[in-house]
């Protein structure tokens, strides 16, 4: 009978040993599953984060294009309008000598028109 009790303890012993080692490649895929959960929702987060910040950078990219095509416009705007107004003075300088050879003119006329003091008198009747 004490062979019986040394055998059994020793026998149970090595059952759980048995046991454990059957049940570790189950306990390593647990574990697995488990750590691939718990990592799982922080990368999903990252992930989101970094999408996030490609269309970020998308729509930095497309103002900045925005924003050089306007200050192109603005030069070529400037540039027109700095001509226009030297057009619009040159026209002004134009008309101005215009009205003024129009005025010597009509002076020059004027003059030809008007009676000399030394002209007859009308008659009187």
């Amino acid at each position: 009978m004490l062979s019986e009790r040394h055998e059994s303890p020793q026998h149970d012993d090595l059952s759980r040993i048995l046991a454990r080692a059957s049940q570790t490649p189950d306990d390593d895929r647990r574990l697995k599953e488990l750590i691939a959960g718990v990592t799982q929702e922080p990368r999903a987060a990252i992930n989101h984060i970094e999408q996030e910040i490609g269309s970020l950078r998308e729509m930095m990219a497309m103002r900045e294009q925005a924003l050089f095509e306007a200050i192109d416009e603005h030069t070529k705007l400037s540039k027109e309008a700095v001509h226009g107004l030297g057009v619009v003075r040159k026209a002004l300088w134009q008309i101005r000598d215009a009205f003024k050879a129009a005025s010597r003119s009509t002076s020059a006329r004027d003059e030809e028109l008007e009676p000399s003091s030394g002209a007859s008198a009308p008659l009187q009747g």
